[in-house]
């Protein structure tokens, strides 16, 4: 299973600060999380894609496509958008 790290308002969201999901690509594992916590794709999500603002890292290296591979190994961070003032 792919290790996902949640960050900020996703942990409360979740309930958890990781969390260990099986998929084929980051696109399977993040369908996955939000099929699990409902919540957290509101916050992730936007017309069937990632908000724009959402920084998703595979093993530390910011990913764009979804479809990219994952395996057993990997660590997946997801960080929403922080504001400040």
């Amino acid at each position: 299973m792919t290790v996902v790290k949640l960050y900020a308002n996703l942990r409360k969201l979740a309930g958890t600060k990781e969390l260990s999901i099986t998929g084929p690509t980051i696109g399977a594992v993040l369908n996955q999380l939000v099929r699990q916590h409902p919540p957290v794709g509101e916050v992730i999500l936007e017309n069937g894609g990632l908000r724009q603002h959402i920084v998703v890292t595979l093993n530390g290296q910011h990913m764009i496509d979804l479809e990219t591979p994952v395996t057993e190994q990997d660590i997946l961070a997801i960080f929403p958008p922080i504001a400040g003032g």
